[in-house]
């Protein structure tokens, strides 16, 4: 079965980013999360949606 949440590490290492700009991301709204509990998870159609250019994460 394919993987289909990702934390903030996962998702920086999947990206080559840092763990801190994925959370800035997050915070300013650019990258959705799911919040279980205290964890943010990143659904892995959103990591797509990122890496196709579907998801704009350029400073505004």
């Amino acid at each position: 079965m394919e993987k289909l949440l990702y934390s903030i590490k996962e998702v920086a290492t999947i990206l080559s980013i840092s763990k801190s700009l994925v959370y800035n991301l997050v915070k300013q709204g650019k990258i959705p999360i799911l919040e279980i509990e205290n964890r943010k998870l990143i659904h892995q159609k959103t990591i797509e949606q990122i890496v196709s250019g579907k998801i704009d994460l350029k400073k505004r």
